[in-house]
């Protein structure tokens, strides 16, 4: 019988090593390692791995999961609960779409659909470089600029549809998000 080396086994090609940990592991392992593991640290687990990286991997649920002593199914059922988490990486740049009432009664869902045929992708969806994202956004209580979007944090307002088709053609084409919507005196910092 073959003795099997400390930290490894015998495969065709002889004795193999443990894997090694890669530094992103280490790194998640670092974010949560003064987490105590019951759940009450869960979404605090959550929360840093968003706010680190932007999204909550499959390999941070796995380290979450190991240092809270509970299982990857109970980590993904509250990563994917959650509307906050995301389980992809964000888009490079993310547009959102006021859904709140000023925004609908002045024609938001034309420029929301405007938005998405020019970009090919519904609320919630990212384009396939995953350079845009578009997602729904709650009344940010600057209805004075209504019917807006926000490209990244900046408010762009006093919309129509054909504004928005002109907004959404430029950042596909691959105009500086920052300066997208500028030409608008909407599409000041709100």
């Amino acid at each position: 019988m073959a003795r099997v080396p400390p930290g490894g086994t015998h495969g065709e090609d002889g004795p193999r090593a443990m894997p090694l940990e890669t530094e992103v592991t280490a790194e998640l392992r670092a974010l949560v390692a003064d987490l105590r593991p019951d759940h009450t640290d869960l979404l605090e687990a959550l929360h840093r791995m968003q706010h680190r990286y932007g999204y909550v991997s499959a390999e941070a649920m796995r380290v979450v999961a190991e240092q809270l002593r509970v299982s990857v199914a109970h980590v993904y059922g509250a990563t994917t609960y959650y509307s906050d988490f995301r389980v992809t990486p964000p888009a490079a740049c993310t547009v959102t779409w006021c859904s709140g009432p000023a925004c609908r009664l002045k024609n938001g869902t034309g420029v929301r659909d405007a938005m998405q045929a020019v970009l090919g992708v519904g609320l919630g969806a990212q384009t396939a470089d995953g350079r845009i994202g578009l997602a729904l956004g709650q009344c940010n209580g600057s209805c004075e600029q209504a019917p807006q979007i926000w490209i990244g944090e900046r408010v762009v307002g006093q919309l129509t549809a054909a504004r928005a088709v002109s907004i959404a053609r430029a950042l596909r084409d691959g105009a500086d998000p920052a300066a997208v919507g500028l030409d608008h005196p909407g599409g000041r910092d709100g």
